[in-house]
């Protein structure tokens, strides 16, 4: 059986199609669940694709994201690791005072210290770079 064929199977057994609601939100989980199987075909990832991306527009609207300042990330993967500034600037040669400021808001954090800090909590560097347009001031830079 063709790709297309399989896919066009798939479409019309799953009838992919807006999620407004939670139960629409609930039967697109169900759908994704039944789907995921290991190494699916082409076709398989085709519609699990389509009804990932429904899903995440719908929570991405519903469920949104908080905007965190990037020094309540750095507070909070601190105290959840339960590591000390100290150890942190070790690891990764951010001077400590440097790390300070930042919790103290009197200085932002530079795309190389948000490279390291990224590295060193196993993060995306975005949650480290505020910007006026997430909603989030940034400090001044270090």
């Amino acid at each position: 059986m063709s790709v297309m064929t399989e896919y066009r199977d798939l479409l019309v057994k799953y009838l992919p199609q807006p999620i407004r609601s939670d139960r629409d939100h609930r039967r697109a989980i169900s759908q994704l669940e039944q789907l995921m199987v290991p190494r699916p075909s082409a076709a398989r990832s085709r519609l699990i694709e389509v009804l990932s991306t429904l899903v995440e527009d719908y929570e991405s609207r519903e469920y949104p994201t908080p905007q965190v300042p990037p020094s309540q990330v750095l507070a909070h993967l601190l105290n959840a690791r339960g590591v000390k500034c100290a150890d942190v600037a070790r690891q990764t040669s951010i001077p400590p005072a440097t790390l300070s400021s930042v919790l103290a808001n009197r200085r932002g954090i530079s795309k190389a210290n948000a490279q390291k800090l990224a590295r060193y909590f196993n993060v995306s560097p975005v949650v480290f770079l505020a910007t006026e347009q997430n909603g989030v001031e940034p400090a001044t830079r270090d």
